[in-house]
């Protein structure tokens, strides 16, 4: 009786849309490894036109399971179908996704030529990856929403793959390749760190907002239209760099108390 029950519970958990899309991500993620390996073999083969075009996908394919990461779990929400099993399935495929893919995607790319030392930078963001990972289940419900405890796996990610998607022609040169291994471990120690980025939650869209803002956003995606890898390249780098700039902000100028909060001074 109790063996029914657990599969009733099972067969409860699993919705169909959140989770298409979670396996959407995983194919993606997927791709992008793939893609990588084609360019590997394409530089060994002296075919950089070849690597080249592999990478590109690999960056595309990353960016394509970005967005289907952002609607699996908004999409669970909004039709009442979030549930255990689609947050752990999730949580794999992040995994997968924005850690295995994009720690060969730039192992690959650039981290090739410093040998065992660009193996093991590779394998501190997937590390990272899964750390962060673990550490966002066990916190969730736990912090404030509107703001990420490190930087998510997906933007680690990301920037990792704008880089690559800026300048896609693979690395030969060991110091440009040292560049690319502090810009790796950076990003893989962010994710851990304590350093809080903004999150998407905290922005409220149903808020009434004048025409002004419609023009910045109507330009921002023409801007993002006309020049496509300076914007992603610039975008990532700028949400990378706003964590540690707004902690930085609020040591230099630390958010005052209201004067009703403060408790009284004691009687004489």
């Amino acid at each position: 009786m109790q063996r029914q029950d657990v599969r009733k519970k099972l067969r409860r958990g699993v919705y169909i849309v959140p989770t298409s899309f979670t396996m959407l991500n995983i194919f993606f993620g997927f791709r992008s490894i793939v893609n990588s390996m084609r360019g590997a073999e394409a530089i060994a083969l002296g075919r950089t036109d070849l690597a080249i075009h592999a990478f590109e996908i690999a960056c595309v394919s990353l960016l394509i399971a970005a967005v289907f990461d952002t609607f699996d779990g908004l999409v669970a929400r909004q039709l009442g179908a979030t549930s255990e099993f689609g947050k752990e399935y999730d949580s794999l495929a992040d995994v997968v996704t924005f850690g295995c893919a994009p720690a060969v995607l730039v192992y690959a790319w650039g981290l090739h030529s410093l040998g065992q030392l660009g193996v093991g930078i590779a394998f501190l963001f997937l590390v990272s990856v899964s750390l962060r990972l673990a550490r966002f289940n066990v916190m969730t419900g736990k912090t404030d929403y509107r703001y990420f405890v490190g930087l998510p796996s997906p933007a680690g990610a990301l920037t990792i793959a704008a880089v690559i998607y800026y300048a896609p022609a693979p690395v030969l040169d060991h110091r440009f390749a040292s560049v690319i291994m502090i810009l790796t471990a950076l990003t893989a120690f962010a994710m851990v760190s304590p350093i809080r980025w903004r999150a998407q939650k905290g922005i409220n869209f149903q808020k009434g907002r004048s025409l002004m803002y419609i023009v910045v956003i109507a330009a921002i995606l023409a801007v993002a239209w006309a020049w496509p890898r300076p914007f992603l390249l610039f975008f990532a780098i700028a949400y990378l760099a706003s964590g540690p700039l707004i902690r930085l902000w609020t040591i230099a100028f630390p958010p005052q108390i209201p004067a009703e909060v403060l408790p009284a001074p004691p009687a004489a």
